[in-house]
């Protein structure tokens, strides 16, 4: 299960940090997206908020679980 975790974390947090995030102010409403390449996953939302938030929580989310995995195998391993 830790390599799982490990894994996850690996992943979510390579995919938030090369996620693009990009805007269309000229469009009537403007559209505010964001485009993960390496999975192909792609959304426009009405609010800048949305796309950055997407990006930095699959970073953070990603983060925590390496460090997860790190304090746990510390501990079995001491």
């Amino acid at each position: 299960m830790k390599w799982v975790i490990l894994i996850a974390g690996v992943f979510l947090f390579f995919n938030g940090m090369f996620t693009r995030t990009y805007s269309f102010d000229n469009e009537s409403p403007a559209r505010h997206c964001y485009q993960m390449d390496y999975i192909g996953l792609y959304g426009c939302f009405g609010s800048p908020m949305m796309p950055a938030l997407i990006a930095w929580g699959a970073s953070l989310i990603g983060a925590g679980l390496i460090a997860w995995s790190v304090f746990r195998g510390s501990q079995k391993s001491a």
